[in-house]
């Protein structure tokens, strides 16, 4: 009985290595992965990353994306991702801000809206197998644009009672990544995706308007600088395209 249970086991092994073996031979130089799914927060990776900012905003939220890859050879190759996503924000990061950056004390937030950020990366990738069960693995390097929230706090400064309306504002830096992609072959180039792909970037939006009223003074305007750290985790499925 053992030895019929080794036999089954060897018999397995043997046929996954020849149908890899004959993905192999299949093997393309292209690749289209158009993907979408859940966009999860790594606020603090980000922060281990990069250092301490004054307050993560980014919480979880959709994300979208395009992965076009090229193959010169079996193994190694080189990847292009494109990048979308919305995400939620964090009344704790916007506590935090509104704390530090205005010296508001106990604040509230009245109001906030989504973040978005949009990015390009590219660099090397590898994969194992082929079309019809594959791994593919890849380290990334690009640009990122990030439109922050407006967000509105309320709280006290100086014993009078203050509201703080943060306008929303761009920036632009550069961003880090990885990924990998797990896919299931259907038919001829055509395959099911999972993906997991993870961003991490660093930037400050710059003369940031504020509109401060309190009953001590007449409403102000003040520009500020927030500094920010956004980490997310895409985990995707869609459709794989290779020829």
């Amino acid at each position: 009985m053992d030895r019929f249970r080794g036999f089954l086991i060897v018999f397995a092994v043997l046929s996954f290595t020849t149908s890899i073996a004959q993905d192999d031979d299949e093997y393309d130089r292209f690749s289209l992965n158009i993907a979408g799914g859940k966009s999860l927060s790594v606020r603090e990776l980000a922060t281990k990353v990069f250092g301490e900012t004054r307050g993560e905003l980014a919480d979880d939220g959709i994300g979208g994306q395009i992965i076009f890859a090229y193959y010169p050879t079996r193994r190694l190759g080189l990847a292009t991702r494109f990048s979308y996503n919305q995400n939620r924000t964090r009344e704790e990061g916007i506590k935090l801000i509104a704390s530090g950056q205005y010296g508001v004390v106990n604040p509230v937030v009245e109001s906030t809206e989504d973040w978005n950020a949009l990015s390009a990366m590219i660099g090397p990738s590898l994969r194992l197998g082929g079309r019809r069960l594959g791994l593919e693995g890849r380290l990334l390097f690009g640009y990122a644009s990030v439109n922050s929230p407006t967000f509105v706090t309320k709280g006290t400064f100086q014993n009078y009672d203050i509201r703080v309306s943060t306008q929303s504002q761009n920036a632009r830096d550069w961003a880090y990544g990885a990924g990998t992609t797990l896919n299931l072959g259907l038919i001829g180039g055509l395959s099911l995706v999972v993906n997991a792909d993870a961003t991490l970037i660093s930037t400050t939006f710059k003369s940031v308007n504020n509109q401060i009223t309190t009953a001590a003074f007449p409403p102000v305007s003040q520009l500020v600088d927030i500094e920010q750290n956004v980490g997310v985790l895409n985990v995707t499925g869609g459709l794989r395209f290779a020829f």
